[in-house]
């Protein structure tokens, strides 16, 4: 996905090239320059590369519909629409959320060329987006994330290396509540621990920075401070190195765990921790259900909803709203509201 997207308009490319003949004032022989500068457009914005690829999925199908039905943007009326919807499912896509996302790429697709002076406007601009259902609020109750940390803790002071790694992982999701991407990418020299000795457990012991498109300083505890501490040990004990630039979290090869690997990465943090929780608790909790569990901790602690959505590396409040609404929540305050009685 580096640099510009020239490699990725081979499908509209082959079409375009066809000797056809248009009466219609739209020019269908821009759709693929244009469709690469929206792109290129999305990559400065800062976009990932996941909801790119995405676009471009999405969009060299859209640009091959209008050629082959000779409709364009400007003219995208509702029976083009429906015949669009027909198109996807012809192109393989069933699924209610993706045709929703085709259909957004297209609006968003169809703003640029209106904002780009490349049509004026467009029928399908004037119908309103497809609503996007909230997805459920996935969370790890408090007792069996407590039951968890408890095990795992006392797996760790027996000094087994698997347990002080998967302890530490766990606190950093469920205290911290980081991304499995993000807690993959954390190196020794983003653990910044305070001068001074916390004086009780609640109280921030370091911070970690967490870099990337969401880059922020998230605070820890003497739990996760204690398990950090243990971690660094293990892996001097194991010969794998503890420099600044070192990730914080070793890996497997095999089952034996003879072979190791200096690094975990994202999909093996979240296996580790859907593996974790089925063995442990029974439940298959994934990585998603403890970053949730932190931000609910936070905010039935009465934090501010502007610094949760800072912690949480959130872009707007918005996005606080299902936890907000959150019935675990709900549960953790009025469990929280009898405890102080």
């Amino acid at each position: 996905m580096d640099g510009n997207f020239v490699n990725h308009q081979s499908v509209v490319s082959e079409i375009i090239n066809k000797d056809f003949f248009y009466p219609e004032t739209f020019a269908f022989s821009k759709l693929s320059p244009l469709l690469i500068r929206f792109l290129n457009q999305l990559k400065k914005s800062g976009k990932s590369i996941n909801t790119i690829s995405a676009y471009r999925n999405d969009l060299s199908l859209f640009c091959e519909f209008l050629i082959e039905k000779q409709i364009s943007p400007d003219n995208y009326s509702y029976p083009a629409q429906e015949n669009w919807l027909h198109f996807l499912k012809e192109n393989g896509r069933h699924s209610q959320s993706s045709m929703r996302r085709a259909q957004m790429s297209v609006r968003t697709f169809i703003h640029f060329l209106v904002s780009e002076k490349i049509i004026t406007n467009s029928p399908f601009l004037d119908i309103k987006s497809p609503k996007q259902p909230a997805p459920a609020l996935l969370t790890v109750t408090h007792e069996k994330y407590l039951s968890l940390c408890r095990t795992l803790k006392q797996l760790a002071i027996n000094k087994d290396e698997k347990a002080i790694r998967d302890w530490t992982l766990i606190l950093i999701l469920g205290e911290c509540g980081l991304k499995a991407s993000e807690a993959s990418n954390l190196t020794w020299g983003d653990v910044w621990p305070e001068l001074e000795e916390p004086t009780s457990e609640n109280s921030i012991a370091g911070c970690l920075k967490v870099t990337g498109n969401n880059e922020r300083l998230v605070p820890y505890n003497l739990e996760v401070s204690r398990a950090l501490n243990m971690l660094k040990e293990t892996r001097e004990q194991m010969s794998l190195s503890t420099s600044l630039d070192s990730k914080l979290f070793f890996g497997y090869l095999n089952v034996s765990r003879k072979t190791r690997t200096n690094f975990l990465h994202r999909h093996g943090i979240k296996f580790v921790i859907y593996e974790v929780c089925t063995e442990i608790l029974g439940i298959p909790y994934n990585s998603e259900s403890l970053r949730n569990h932190a931000i609910l901790r936070w905010l039935s602690k009465g934090m501010d909803n502007e610094k949760v959505a800072n912690l949480a590396g959130y872009s707007s409040l918005n996005s606080l709203e299902r936890f907000l609404n959150s019935k675990e929540r709900k549960k953790v305050s009025t469990r929280k509201t009898k405890s102080t009685k």
